[in-house]
C-alpha cells in the first residue's frame, strides 16, 4: 500500500513533475542547506522548517538527519573551517536591538549578560581551535588601507553612537580573524610565545576581578599569590627567602630600567630627592647586541645615551670580558664612574649568553652592579 502512496511514487519516478523544479531542486537543496547551516539557531530552524515543506520523503529524512547530525556534533571546539566562522550560535538571543546599557549592572541584566558572555566565549574558542590547526591560515591578510576603509563589515571608525551588542560581536570576532595568529605552529616571526591554555584561564580570572594590589585590604588573595611566586623564583634562582626581593613589571624593557634604577638608588640614595645633579658623572655597560631597552632607559633616566658603553662582542655574540674591563679603565681614566654592567642571557638575534660569571668576578673587582637580562625577546 505504501508503494501507491503520491509521495512514494514521486520519489522513484519523474512522471508528472516539473521538470524546471526538479532539474534544479539538488542545488537549491544544497544551497538552503549550507545557508541554514551558517546562521543562528532560531533562524536555521526557519529555513529547515521551509525546506521540509516537500513532497519527497526522502529529501525530508535527508534534511532532518542532516540537521540533528550537525546540532549533535556541537561542542565548544567544533566549528566550520570556513570563511562562515560560528556567528552567534550558542544562544538565541537577538543581540541587535541590545546595548551595554541592558548588561549586568542593569537591572534584570542577567540573563542578557550570561548569552551575551557564551557568545564572546564561543568566538574564543573558535579562535584557539583554529590556532592550534596547522590547516588554518597564520594570518588574513589585507593591506592597512583596506582594513582602514572598511571590509565586510569590519569598521574600525569610532562611532559617536552606542554601538549594539551584535556588532560588538562582529568586531571581536573580526578583530581576532584579521590579526596574527602568533600561538600558530607555523608562526615562525620574532619571539610570541604560543597560547597556554591555563595561563588563559588564569587571565580571565584576574580580569573579571579586575582589582589593583595596592595591599592586601584590597587584593588579598593575589597579593599573598605574589609574594609566594616570588618567592619560589628566588628560591629557583639559588637565593634564600631572605636574600632577595622581587616585582612584577609588565615587561622585559621595563624590568631593565627598573635594575638600573635599583642599582643607583643602591649606589646614590640622594638622588631620590636631589636628582642626578648631586651624583658624578654615571656611565653604564651592555652588550652591543643587548636589548634596545638599556640604552633607551639611559636616556629615560638621565644618563644619556653616551654615557651607555657597548662592550664588544666575540662571533658567537657574546660579551669579552677583556673588552668590558678594558672599558671600565678607560671611563675611571675620563673621570667617569662606571656603577652597572647588564649581561644578557639570550640575546634576541643569536640567542646567545654571556660568561656572566667572568663578568661577575670583573664587577666585584670594581664594585659594580651587574644586572641579568633573561628575557629573551
Amino acid at each position: 500500500m505504501a508503494s501507491s502512496t503520491p509521495s512514494s511514487s514521486a520519489t522513484s519516478s519523474n512522471a508528472g513533475a516539473d521538470p524546471n523544479t526538479t532539474n534544479l531542486r539538488p542545488t537549491t537543496y544544497d544551497t538552503w542547506c549550507g545557508v541554514a547551516h551558517g546562521c543562528t539557531r532560531k533562524l536555521g530552524l526557519k529555513i529547515c522548517g521551509f525546506l521540509q515543506r516537500t513532497n519527497s520523503l526522502e529529501e525530508k529524512s535527508r534534511l532532518v538527519s542532516a540537521f540533528k547530525e550537525r546540532q549533535s556534533s556541537k561542542n565548544l571546539l567544533s566549528c566550520e573551517n570556513s570563511d562562515r566562522d560560528a556567528r552567534f550560535r550558542r544562544t538565541e538571543t537577538d543581540f541587535s536591538n541590545l546595548f551595554a546599557r541592558d548588561l549586568l549592572p542593569a537591572k534584570n541584566g542577567e540573563e542578557q549578560t550570561v548569552q551575551f558572555l557564551l557568545e564572546v566565549v564561543d568566538i574564543l574558542l573558535n579562535y584557539v581551535r583554529k590556532t592550534f590547526d596547522r590547516s588554518t591560515k597564520v594570518l588574513d591578510f589585507h593591506h592597512p588601507h583596506q582594513l582602514l576603509e572598511g571590509m565586510e563589515g569590519f569598521n574600525l571608525e569610532l562611532s559617536d553612537h552606542p554601538e549594539s551588542l551584535e556588532q560588538i560581536l562582529v568586531d571581536c570576532r573580526d578583530t581576532l580573524k584579521y590579526g596574527v595568529r602568533t600561538g600558530h605552529p607555523r608562526f615562525f616571526n620574532q619571539l610570541s610565545t604560543g597560547l597556554d591554555i591555563i595561563g588563559l584561564a588564569g587571565e580571565w580570572l584576574t580580569s573579571t576581578a579586575n582589582t589593583n594590589m595596592f595591599t592586601y585590604e584590597i587584593a588579598p588573595v593575589f597579593v599573598l599569590m605574589e609574594q609566594i611566586t616570588l618567592k619560589k623564583m628566588r628560591e629557583i634562582v639559588g637565593w634564600s627567602s631572605k636574600d632577595g626581593d622581587g616585582i612584577f613589571s609588565p615587561g622585559g624593557a621595563i624590568s631593565n630600567m627598573y635594575s638600573i634604577m635599583a642599582a643607583r638608588y643602591k649606589y646614590f640614595p640622594e638622588v631620590k630627592t636631589k636628582g642626578m645633579a648631586a651624583v658624578p658623572k654615571l656611565v653604564l655597560f651592555t652588550s652591543e647586541h643587548s636589548h634596545y631597552s638599556i640604552k633607551k632607559a639611559g636616556a629615560a633616566l638621565g644618563f644619556g645615551t653616551d654615557n651607555v658603553i657597548l662592550i664588544k662582542c666575540n662571533e658567537r655574540g657574546k660579551i669579552i670580558p677583556a673588552d668590558f674591563e678594558a672599558k671600565i679603565l678607560e671611563a675611571k681614566q675620563k673621570g667617569y664612574v662606571p656603577f652597572y654592567v647588564n649581561a644578557t642571557a639570550g640575546t634576541t638575534v643569536y640567542g646567545a649568553f654571556d660568561p656572566i660569571q667572568e663578568i661577575a668576578d670583573i664587577c666585584e673587582k670594581y664594585n659594580l652592579w651587574l644586572h641579568v637580562d633573561a628575557a629573551w625577546g
